[in-house]
């Protein structure tokens, strides 16, 4: 009759199984990371003076937060939509049509 082996000599054994790869693996991190730069950025110098002398790269109006709009409307607007009495989209769009027709394809 063979020998019944403990569960917690299963466990240790399941453990050393898991474990021996990941201490395998783990020297490679070491040979993944390797450069030969003295920094991980390195290289970027002209890139960065670039970068560093413009004074502000966004355009003048983005710093206007004042946005400009009719509370009362768009309150009376969210209203209805929430109410199911939304304008239907041909009622609120009066397209007429020219009196040539339409343009040509091009």
């Amino acid at each position: 009759m063979p020998a019944r082996k403990s569960p917690s000599l299963k466990m240790a054994l399941v453990t050393c199984t898991a474990l021996a790869p990941m201490l395998a693996l783990g020297a490679c991190a070491d040979y993944v990371k390797h450069s030969d730069t003295i920094t991980a950025s390195a290289g970027d110098a002209v890139a960065h003076n670039k970068v560093v002398h413009i004074d502000d790269p966004w355009p003048r109006a983005s710093a206007n937060t004042h946005i400009t709009g009719n509370g009362q409307r768009v309150d009376k607007a969210t209203k209805r939509y929430l109410n199911g009495a939304a304008a239907s989209p041909e009622a609120a769009v009066s397209v007429s049509p020219s009196p040539q027709g339409s343009p040509p394809a091009q």
